[in-house]
Order: C-alpha cells, then sequence, then structure tokens
C-alpha cells in the first residue's frame, strides 16, 4: 500500500506540469496573435520588470489638485503611481453619479467608493466615453450588479466570477457594443481606456 501512494505521488509530479504545459500550448496556438504583438499587456509587463517596476507602483498619499466637477455616470476615472508595472496608469474606475465610482480592489473586490480618494494618485485623469447618455447608463448598471464580486489580479477577460480594476471597466462597455481593446488581448491594461479612440479627455493632473 506504501508503495502505491508513493508511486502515486510521482504519477502527479509528471501528470500535472504535463498537462499544465499541454493547457499552455493550446492558449498559445489559439492566441497566437496577441504573442506577435509586441504592445500586448504581458509584454508591457516584462519590459517593466526589466526596468525594476513592479506591481501597482509607489503608493503614497499623493494630494494632486483635480477637480471632479462635471463627471457624468460612465466618465473612466485613471490613477497612476510611480513606477507601476502596468503602464503610465495603474488603476481605473467607473463613475456612478452623486460622488462615487464603483472599483475592484485585491482586498475588497468589486466595491464603491468616493471619487475623491483619487487625490491620493501621483497622476488621475478623467474620460468622458463617446456614447449616449443611455449606453452608459447601461454600463454603469452592468458594473453595479458585480458590487461584492471577487478580485483577481490577472483575471482573463472571459467568464464572470473573478475581476480585476480593469476588466469589470472593459466588460460593462464591451456588453454594450464598445470594445476598448481592438487588439483582443488577455488582460486589458488601464492605458488602454486612455488611448482609445472611444473617450476625450476631460482634465487630468500630475503631482
Amino acid at each position: 500500500m506504501k508503495g502505491f501512494f508513493v508511486r502515486g505521488k510521482h504519477f502527479n509530479l509528471v501528470i500535472f506540469p504535463f498537462l499544465a504545459l499541454i493547457f499552455f500550448s493550446l492558449i498559445a496556438l489559439s492566441n497566437q496573435h496577441i504573442f506577435r504583438d509586441d504592445k500586448a499587456v504581458m509584454y508591457v509587463y516584462v519590459k517593466s520588470a526589466r526596468q525594476g517596476h513592479i506591481g501597482y507602483g509607489f503608493n503614497s498619499y499623493y494630494g494632486n489638485d483635480i477637480s471632479f466637477a462635471g463627471l457624468e455616470p460612465g466618465d473612466l476615472i485613471l490613477g497612476a503611481y510611480p513606477g507601476c508595472a502596468y503602464g503610465r496608469f495603474s488603476h481605473v474606475g467607473i463613475y456612478l453619479g452623486k460622488g462615487e465610482v464603483m472599483e475592484s480592489y485585491g482586498d475588497l473586490g468589486v466595491n464603491v467608493q468616493p471619487v475623491s480618494h483619487y487625490r491620493q494618485y501621483s497622476e488621475v485623469c478623467l474620460l468622458r466615453v463617446k456614447a449616449d447618455a443611455a449606453v452608459k447608463k447601461r454600463a454603469v448598471d452592468y458594473a453595479g450588479k458585480q458590487q461584492g464580486a471577487m478580485f483577481y489580479p490577472l483575471a482573463f477577460k472571459n467568464g464572470e466570477r473573478y475581476w480585476n480594476c480593469t476588466k469589470i471597466m472593459w466588460k460593462a462597455y464591451f456588453e454594450q457594443g464598445l470594445d476598448f481593446d481592438p487588439g483582443n488581448d488577455f488582460w486589458v491594461a488601464p492605458d488602454l481606456f486612455y488611448k482609445s479612440d472611444l473617450v476625450e479627455v476631460i482634465r487630468e493632473r500630475s503631482v
């Protein structure tokens, strides 16, 4: 019996890496366009890591003085910390109205926060989505239905069980026919919203 368990352990040590290799090979084969795109998010992560930029950046309170006047439900708000691994911006939320924004954080999951907390970032940018008010309302409603859902930093775009801050904003508008990721990447980086032709900058500030 003891020998059986030992052999079982050896079998598991072999089969699971083998299955993982098959799984990732299938992903690579079905998404070759991503691996050929040097602007894909994974290459941004690699480049940032080489520069010593890992994770969310240098999290602190920077006290930018941006005005939130004129924000409308459905507007997107980008925040940045120095040394972020994702590009220029490290976070995005969707404005709900009445001074509240829907976001997703590691310790809180999908949740509602006061928009004023964006003053803590070293950079912040307010974006207006080029869509009818009805479209933006449906996007806000979609995001609101995910409140309390779980956070996972590398949540793939498929599925609605795990979210990160960018996936939920992308999905909220994707369901309304607006795709902020025309390259069909594995993940959506905050910078994609800033660079998109689907938005216009309301205002931005840096410290």
